[in-house]
């Protein structure tokens, strides 16, 4: 026994999806694949591994400490991807650069982190997620962000948008000679909730009145965020009239996102784990989950990081794990077509012929069907019974002589027989009603 469970346990942070789990993760990825490509993304698969390189040169400290990494047989230095942005930009450069611009493309894809395993969190999880490559305008993440919206809203699951600028602190940070690899350790810190070990590190670095302007960055709210800039003027220089801009910018945006129905607010905190963003962030949260649901914002330039010409980017992913969890929660139903069984009583090459021409006739009116050779009528309605099925369709030699079906309705247990050329229709009366 013990030797079984040794082998039929998934690694930690992994797990199986079965049943009502398993309906449920397709119905959801279906559901974004249909809600992306209403608004003209196009999808993207790529690879599951890549170079580490790839993802250690801008992914910022947690993604790098949590990687997958591992020598191929040739000794190259592979990752398991444990997010899709990097991909999508080498992608890119590889196969789109000339394309004409923006490029809409969304990806539904597995990713790989070693964090320690809880609620919400695998060390195996999926994100489905949205890009658009070559647009400069705020549309572009306002596009991103309706579609996600439309999609959560589309399956039910009620959210807020928090909104953030990453180039606050970045130009901020610049000011006070705060080096990039610092920049991205503190804001590694204040992602996970550590604004005193973002201070101690500016303080100790830096000195204390930039420890101090970083704590007042934290906390400084919308409205207060013109004069904010305003009165550190002196400090940032050239780059004051940048931030202002990159203010106003924040401050449309969420006024953008009201209108068009998106419950929003700013939240000055909000920085992203990522390294490789440079303005307008945001994070969805879902009612009824402590964590987020999603996230995503700005990456103007990554394409330069690759060896590329400067393009402006930005995106979101969604963590389709967590979205699982709300919707579990919640008692979401997948609605699935009506099922039924066509029963082959005998294994003649006729009757298994007559079965599968029946199965790819409702097939064609979107009914499940499926086909199941057993000579016991009784056992046979006995698994049908057992697996849920709603209607049976005998076929047996009697029912060849005839050019006929024989079907009963498992639910009432009534049976009924007609001549083959009725099957459709029977079942699609049996629909609308």
């Amino acid at each position: 026994m013990i030797y079984m469970v040794k082998f039929t346990q998934p690694p930690r942070g992994t797990r199986d999806l079965v049943g009502e789990e398993a309906d449920l993760f397709i119905d959801l990825v279906g559901k974004f694949s249909e809600i992306a490509r209403l608004n003209d993304f196009k999808p993207i698969v790529t690879p599951t591994i890549e170079y580490f390189d790839l993802f250690a040169k801008k992914s910022g400290v947690e993604i790098v400490q949590s990687m997958y990494v591992f020598q191929d047989k040739a000794g190259r230095t592979i990752a398991l991807r444990p997010e899709v942005t990097a991909s999508v930009i080498r992608a890119y450069l590889r196969n789109l650069y000339k394309e004409p611009k923006p490029i809409n493309l969304f990806y539904i894809a597995q990713c790989f982190r070693y964090d320690e395993p809880q609620r919400g969190r695998y060390r195996e999880f999926w994100q489905l997620g949205l890009e658009i490559i070559g647009d400069e305008s705020m549309a572009a993440d306002i596009n991103i962000l309706h579609t996600a919206s439309e999609y959560l809203t589309y399956i039910g699951v009620k959210h807020l948008v928090q909104v953030g600028n990453v180039a606050f602190y970045r130009s901020f940070m610049d000011s006070m000679g705060v080096s990039g690899d610092d920049q991205d350790l503190v804001l590694h810190y204040i992602d996970k909730g550590l604004l005193n070990n973002a201070e101690k590190l500016v303080f100790e670095k830096y000195g204390e009145e930039a420890s101090k302007i970083l704590r007042e960055l934290y906390y400084v709210d919308i409205e207060r965020l013109s004069e904010f800039i305003n009165d550190y003027r002196n400090l940032l220089g050239d780059r004051c009239s940048k931030i202002a801009q990159e203010a106003e910018k924040t401050l449309s945006f969420t006024d953008a996102l009201r209108s068009i129905g998106i419950n929003v607010e700013y939240s000055p905190s909000l920085v992203r784990g990522l390294a490789y963003y440079t303005g307008l962030i945001y994070e969805v949260k879902a009612e009824g989950l402590d964590l987020s649901v999603g996230g995503g914002g700005r990456y103007d330039g990554l394409t330069e990081i690759y060896g590329g010409s400067f393009e402006y980017s930005t995106g979101i992913a969604l963590g389709l794990d967590r979205i699982m969890i709300v919707l579990k929660e919640k008692g979401y139903v997948v609605k699935t077509p009506l099922r039924v069984i066509i029963i082959a009583l005998g294994s003649s090459t006729e009757i298994y012929r007559a079965a599968i021409n029946a199965s790819r006739a409702l097939h064609s009116s979107g009914i499940i069907a499926s086909v199941l050779s057993e000579p016991r009528v009784s056992k046979a309605l006995s698994y049908a019974s057992r697996k849920g099925y709603l209607y049976a369709i005998i076929i047996g030699k009697k029912e060849i002589e005839t050019q006929s079906v024989t079907i009963k309705d498992l639910t009432k247990g009534e049976q009924t027989s007609l001549h083959v050329s009725g099957l459709v229709k029977y079942f699609k009366d049996a629909l609308s009603s």
